[in-house]
């Protein structure tokens, strides 16, 4: 049963490494390309400015992780904060505001709550991306220390992980090498008692001959 559990541990170990790597890579990837990473239709993302600070239940403190998902253009409805492709100094990057009208270029007008103008550009199907349902709070202090020293986290994380494997590995060698070590004791004290048996039958088989003899 210990040796199961070790064995079920160290995969699930190995697997959390594994996806840590992937979901990193493919985490850089999706920045680069200025899109989302999304997961069964959701993704998070770390609010790093103050723009959508304000009083309304959805407002974003600064180091708040908002959960957004992934819907169609024809979703928006006007109050909903949204992230959307954008530009600041001629650098893609993806933005979270609310939509407050309609442009009158078409699409839609965004602002930040605390901002006090509306968005330059506005939102259209081509660069919407997704909508807030939901925001985290209580993890600020780590969400600010991923969004400024990822690299570290992730080499801790793969450190820890990667210990907690080899460590594992050893303790399941030493429960597989007890166990045949116990298997092998098994084995040569049963030949024992098979030998200690066969000599005493054989005794009385010799005793049963003389007794027949005389």
């Amino acid at each position: 049963m210990k040796k199961t559990l070790s064995i079920v541990f160290t995969s699930l170990a190995i697997f959390i490494f594994v996806l840590s790597i992937v979901v990193m890579v493919i985490g850089a990837r999706a920045i680069r390309q200025n899109e989302p990473l999304f997961i069964g239709g959701y993704s998070f993302s770390i609010v790093p400015t103050d723009s959508m600070v304000g009083d309304n239940p959805d407002s974003l403190d600064p180091w708040d992780i908002a959960i957004i998902r992934k819907a169609t253009f024809d979703e928006i409805e006007i109050g909903d904060v949204i992230v959307f492709q954008s530009e600041i100094n001629n650098k893609p990057i993806l933005v979270i505001h609310r939509v407050v009208g309609l442009h009158p270029d078409g699409g839609y007008e965004t602002k930040g709550d605390h901002n006090t103008s509306v968005d330059m550009n506005p939102v259209n199907e081509t660069n919407f991306k997704a909508i807030y349902t939901a925001k985290i709070t209580f993890l600020k202090p780590i969400a600010q220390l991923a969004a400024v020293q990822k690299n570290l986290i992730f080499g801790v994380l793969s450190v820890l992980l990667l210990g907690m494997v080899v460590s594992e590995t050893i303790h399941i060698i030493k429960i597989t090498k007890k166990s045949q070590e116990e298997k092998l004791k098994k084995e040569q004290e049963e030949r024992i008692k098979e030998a200690l048996y066969q000599e005493v039958l054989q005794e009385e088989l010799e005793k049963k001959e003389k007794s027949n003899e005389s």
